[in-house]
């Protein structure tokens, strides 16, 4: 299970399994971590759990230095480093990082969308998957067709271990590229994710060729290579 250890000066100050939907990160107490730093706003940033993964999201509008990096919106990975101040915050999950090819830098778009973003921020930092060892495990090939809207007839490859599409905020989903295969997972938004015209939930569904996914008013017909 993946879990959050918060040290000051290389001393463990707190640590917590993520084995809630959301928590918080914050200043205030009510929050589950609370980080007790002038730097760190009320409630900093929140985890929210997505299927088998989970998203950090800034909730201050500045982004979260996460390795180094500002970004509003990222998917965490093992011995990822939350800057809080003169604090850090480690995520910790070995079993994730050993599924997952993770051998280069990959981006995807925000999932939050362009209001309310800080100015200085850059939209294509929003969600940063970094660098780490390679797994030996071999990843499939896909593509997604556009079967309507502005990219109608358009082919989009699934090279990367995560892909977004839908509305902020009217809904979106994120295809993720595993060694058993692809999943889609519902993000966020009133649009519920639908795939061969069945609602997918909340919970990753495993996607075969010939799949129509369906989300925020968009059609996409997902093939296997």
């Amino acid at each position: 299970m993946a879990k959050l250890v918060l040290s000051h000066q290389e001393t463990v100050v707190d640590q917590c399994f993520l084995d809630d939907a959301r928590i918080t990160i914050g200043r205030a107490r009510g929050n589950r971590i609370a980080v007790d730093d002038p730097s760190v706003a009320d409630t900093q940033a929140s985890i929210s759990a997505v299927g088998h993964d989970y998203i950090l999201e800034d909730l201050r509008g500045t982004g979260v230095v996460v390795n180094g990096t500002r970004t509003r919106r990222r998917i965490l990975q093992h011995a990822d480093v939350i800057e809080l101040g003169a604090f850090n915050l480690r995520y910790v999950d070995t079993k994730a990082s050993s599924e997952i090819d993770l051998d280069r830098t990959m981006l995807i778009p925000s999932l939050a969308g362009g209001a309310g973003a800080s100015p200085g921020l850059d939209k294509t930092q929003d969600l940063l998957i970094p660098s780490s060892r390679a797994s030996k495990a071999r990843l499939p090939s896909g593509r997604v067709r556009f079967m309507n809207g502005d990219r109608r007839g358009q082919t989009q490859a699934l090279t990367r271990v995560v892909a977004t599409f839908g509305e902020p905020p009217r809904g979106v989903v994120v295809v993720t590229r595993r060694p058993k295969g692809f999943y889609v997972t519902y993000v966020e938004g009133d649009a519920q994710p639908r795939v061969n015209g069945e609602s997918i939930g909340r919970e990753p569904r495993h996607l075969h060729d010939g799949d129509l996914i369906e989300i925020a008013g968009l059609e996409l017909a997902f093939a296997l290579d």
